[in-house]
């Protein structure tokens, strides 16, 4: 009786330890390492590129550089994402923290009053995928520039001593919206 009991024990315990080596390959998840991509938005410095790239899992640190109506602008800054362990996760929340243009003031026909704004911004958004294995994704993202009374400031003196009239205000918020393809 005792050699019975070895035996079904011995084989529950193969087919057990069988088992979960099969999940554990079968489940294995890594996020994205490094991942380039085009957008709008303050992270790609207007209409430009992004670059990015994960030390670790959940910190990323990204350059972005584009056409802001002004001139060229940047951003560089720290992304922290909350990533799922689940392989069917299609959507991963994140922040960030940049700096970078805030603002771009552009005059038409007076291009010698456009002026960018450089200073801190702090977001959130989203990462997407359509699928979980794909290796494109697509952000969509909230930013709060930081900006200074030295946007308002150079703002009245156009208007005050050049006879600047503005048609719109800057908003206190921006959006993003981009699309990157995982290269690692």
């Amino acid at each position: 009786m005792k050699k019975s009991t070895a035996y079904f024990l011995f084989f529950f315990l193969f087919l057990t330890s069988h088992l979960k080596a099969q999940e554990g390959t079968e489940y294995s998840f890594q996020p994205d390492k490094f991942s380039i991509g085009l957008g709008i938005g303050q992270d790609y410095g207007g209409f430009g590129g992004h670059a990015i790239v994960y030390p670790q899992q959940i910190i990323g640190l990204f350059a972005g550089l584009g056409y802001n109506l002004a001139g060229f602008g940047y951003n560089v800054g720290l992304k922290l994402r909350l990533v799922s362990q689940k392989p069917t996760t299609k959507v991963n929340p994140y922040a960030v923290l940049m700096y970078g243009y805030t603002a771009a003031i552009m005059i038409k026909d007076a291009s010698q009053y456009d002026k960018i704004f450089y200073g801190p911004t702090i977001g959130f958004g989203i990462d997407l995928k359509s699928n979980p294995s794909s290796k494109i994704y697509y952000s969509f993202g909230i930013n709060f520039p930081v900006r200074g009374t030295e946007v308002d400031d150079y703002m009245a003196d156009l208007k005050k001593n050049h006879g600047v009239v503005f048609k719109n205000d800057l908003f206190p918020i921006t959006f993003s919206l981009g699309f990157k393809y995982i290269l690692k």
